[in-house]
């Protein structure tokens, strides 16, 4: 799991996660995105955390939607991956919509 600040200025991160093929499915990365959310919206002074997914990554968007995340629309050709353009659906979420913690209660 990473995350880095796109704009300071705009107080905005972008998140993101992979997992090993042997351990897709298991909801490990539900969980891990609840707890960087929660950990990122205690922890850090940001108004929205966005994220992106191949459009064709149904699992990886459904991970997002679950924890709160919305769907803002498809990225053209945003992409170049094994020699071809593709396109990317990006997500956010507010802290607004956040609201309270998932898992953590606080940061150390």
């Amino acid at each position: 799991m990473h995350f880095y600040m796109l704009h300071p200025m705009e107080k905005m991160l972008e998140f993101g996660y992979g997992i090993v093929p042997s351990e897709r499915g298991k909801g490990y990365c539900t969980e891990a995105a609840k707890i960087m959310l929660d950990y990122l919206f205690l922890s850090k002074d940001v108004a929205r955390i966005q994220a992106t997914a191949h459009v064709k990554n149904a699992a990886s968007q459904k991970v997002l939607e679950k924890v709160g995340f919305r769907k803002e629309g498809i990225m053209r050709k945003s992409s170049f991956r094994r020699g071809e353009w593709t396109d990317t659906v990006i997500f956010s979420i507010l802290r607004e919509e956040w609201k309270e913690p998932k898992i953590l209660t606080r940061t150390a």
